[in-house]
């Protein structure tokens, strides 16, 4: 039951703010449409990564599947390098993105306006600040995501220009990529140039131990010749003592040979080749150059001779290089013979009775010699894998998607702008229309006012229209509640008398007896928080109902700064009820101030001129206490038109002696705050069995519903 009050109640508060919820989703809906067609439209191209986490050698035919736990680790790595500054800087390079328009340096908004204003501008930035500001703008359109955990990597670009777009988003793809093959090449000539170093000290390791083995059995060949007594080593020692010798004299004929080469002392290398050819080019060398000698410079005949001989000189240079290459031939001849011998003399060595000291030692020279040799060999083939690896290196990921150039933009997303703009304004409206009905705007409606002030509501009555009070009323100057006379079939009537229902029904409520002869009256206070709510009409309206009912009542002006009971009845009081308050000699009796409604049998107390001091001293003296104690022994109902409670305070005191308080509400008009901050003053100042009740005053009839909505059946 409780849900479908609450369900009444929104429903209700819609219906009533419909017009401000529409108005608007209306507005925010306009300006969303005039925003997102105002914006630049974006377009997005993306490329598909795919990332192959095995290992790949074109050498090796068998590829090594990885592991699949390392493979998720493999991919966001992927993805970090991708959205890497190395990355991004080399596109920015490759398309000369520091002069493109989009996300180069441009004026900024504040640079325009200084511009605009005559200031003189700061400098623009250069190199490595200007970079650093377009792979800021460019990161900003890049965007690289992992297709959840696939080994699939999306990277896309947006740009103002589609093709752009396109173009940038396969760039970083294809740089991406080389930068791979690039990594995996430089990794592998690194690990080539330390294998490499790896190999020359190997070399030299073997060189240095051949080297060692030939000295040991040089530096001991004559201790060995003698403990062996071998003629065969003997033999072989002098005849490497006599190639030693050769090459010698042989080298250093070279090393003059190649002197006068260089030297262009023809002479000298004939003399020394003893070369028939040599002779014959030196014969006629020397020919050339004794005619030459005797012409003279500028004579042709010497021109030619001259270059002849430079072809002479030319040959002769060629065929004595041969000749001294031969000769270097020979030397080599003989290292090849040292060599020849100094290995028959180790086999020798090896092959004669050593003692075991000289064993151990050759043995273990020969051991260091074939370690060092293997390792040699196998370093020299990792090396030669290593420069052929250098030259077949894959990439570990490939596009299997280039980027198209889009057709259509990524941004704005006008239908899901317009989506979120109306669940939006939706929401909006909605708050607007509570705020309105509960904070901001006036009361409309029962729902409302009991929701708000805690308080019930107990009438509602409607506005009545001029047209209507000059037909119904003899005087054209009476009061709206004289219809509780003229008219008291009307629909104004009934709302007072509903009023009264309403009243009677709080005392029961409450335990308060009703007055009988003999018993105190019951004192009804009438306010309201602000001034022109037609607090004045409803107290003489609702007093004039108990009066029609035969109770005895009495209606007191209790509004000193402002009365307008006595406006409302046509009639001047002799005297006025503040100066009785005041205790002025020259006032006259309270009886001096009742008078008799001409209406109907309500008395009057009336207040007179408007008070010229504060009033609030008046209403809480003895003297006023007084009044309405004797009103109670003499009236069974006492109706209090009291101030309003929010500019004066007033009203707060008179609460105190009040059994119920009437809180008059203008429909559509008094303030929320205003209403809820009264009813709170209301309730700390009356005492704790005082009832509160609401009337909504000067409804539109129009607007009217249920009880109040068959106007037909009333006698206007």
């Amino acid at each position: 039951m409780d849900a479908e009050i609450d369900l009444k109640a929104i429903l209700g508060l819609v219906r009533r703010q419909l017009w401000l919820i529409l108005s608007t989703i209306a507005v925010v809906l306009v300006l969303t449409i005039i925003f997102t067609y105002s914006l630049t439209p974006r377009y997005t191209a993306s490329s598909l990564i795919l990332v192959d986490t095995s290992t790949k050698n074109l050498l090796d035919s068998s590829n090594i599947i990885s592991n699949p736990n390392a493979d998720n680790s493999r991919v966001e790595s992927e993805v970090g390098i991708l959205k890497s500054d190395s990355v991004l800087l080399n596109v920015v390079r490759e398309n000369d993105l520091v002069a493109d328009s989009e996300f180069g340096i441009n004026l900024s908004f504040k640079d325009r306006a200084l511009s605009w204003l005559k200031i003189p501008l700061p400098p623009a930035p250069t190199g490595e600040v200007a970079l650093a500001k377009v792979l800021g703008s460019f990161r900003k359109a890049t965007a690289v995501n992992r297709n959840g955990l696939t080994y699939l990597i999306t990277v896309g670009v947006t740009s103002k220009d589609p093709a752009k777009a396109a173009r940038l988003a396969n760039s970083m793809s294809e740089i991406y990529i080389q930068a791979q093959i690039d990594a995996k090449v430089s990794a592998t000539l690194a690990n080539r140039d330390t294998v490499q170093n790896q190999v020359e000290a190997a070399s030299a390791a073997i060189i240095e131990n051949e080297k060692a083995f030939d000295s040991y059995i040089t530096a001991n060949i004559d201790r060995l010749e003698k403990q062996t007594n071998s003629l065969t080593l003997a033999a072989l020692r002098t005849q490497l003592e006599q190639i030693k010798t050769d090459r010698a004299s042989q080298m250093s004929r070279v090393e003059t040979l190649q002197k006068s080469l260089r030297s262009q002392d023809y002479s000298t290398l004939v003399a020394q080749l003893q070369s028939d050819a040599l002779n014959q080019y030196q014969s006629q060398r020397e020919d050339l150059a004794g005619r030459i000698a005797q012409l003279a410079d500028d004579n042709p005949e010497a021109v030619n001779l001259r270059a002849e001989l430079a072809k002479i000189d030319t040959s002769l240079a060629s065929l004595a290089s041969r000749e001294v290459g031969s000769l270097q031939e020979a030397v080599t001849g003989y290292d090849e013979r040292a060599n020849e011998v100094r290995q028959k003399i180790r086999t020798t060595f090896l092959r004669s009775n050593l003692p075991p000291e000289v064993q151990a030692r050759i043995y273990g020279l020969q051991q260091s010699s074939e370690i060092l040799l293997n390792q040699y060999q196998k370093l020299k083939t990792r090396l030669q894998d290593l420069d052929a690896q250098s030259a077949l290196q894959l990439p570990d990921s490939r596009v299997v998607s280039a980027a198209l150039v889009p057709t259509a933009p990524s941004f704005p997303n006008r239908r899901m702008m317009l989506a979120l703009s109306l669940v939006a304004a939706l929401g909006l409206g909605i708050g607007l229309a509570v705020l309105r009905e509960y904070f901001i705007g006036g009361f409309i409606s029962e729902n409302q006012i009991e929701a708000v002030l805690k308080v019930p509501l107990s009438a509602i009555a409607p506005r009545q229209a001029t047209g209507d009070e000059h037909h119904k009323l003899a005087n054209p100057t009476s009061s709206l509640a004289d219809l509780m006379v003229t008219a008291p079939l009307s629909l104004f009537s009934e709302s007072v008398r509903r009023l009264r229902l309403t009243l009677d029904q709080q005392e029961r409520k409450r335990g308060l007896p009703k007055p009988q002869d003999g018993d105190e009256g019951t004192i009804i206070m009438v306010s309201s928080a602000l001034p022109a709510e037609g607090k004045s009409t409803m107290a003489l309206s609702l007093a004039r109902a108990y009066a029609l009912t035969g109770k005895r009542t009495l209606l007191i002006d209790c509004d000193l700064r402002k009365p307008s009971v006595n406006k409302h009845l046509n009639l001047e009081p002799n005297h006025d009820f503040i100066d009785y308050l005041r205790q002025d000699r020259s006032s006259a009796t309270l009886t001096s101030l009742i008078m008799r409604d001409p209406l109907s049998s309500l008395t009057v107390l009336l207040g007179g001129r408007r008070s010229d001091i504060a009033t609030d001293e008046l209403v809480m003296s003895d003297k006023m206490g007084r009044i309405l104690a004797s009103a109670r022994k003499h009236f069974d109902y006492v109706i209090l038109d009291t101030p309003p409670v929010e500019p004066v305070v007033d009203g707060l005191y008179l609460a105190r002696h009040a059994d119920m308080i009437v809180f008059v509400i203008k429909w559509a008009s008094t303030p929320q705050s205003s209403a809820r901050q009264a009813v709170a003053a209301l309730r700390e100042n009356k005492s704790p069995e005082t009832g509160i009740v609401a009337l909504l005053n000067q409804q539109d009839r129009n607007k009217m519903s249920g009880n109040y909505s068959y106007s037909g059946y009333y006698t206007e």
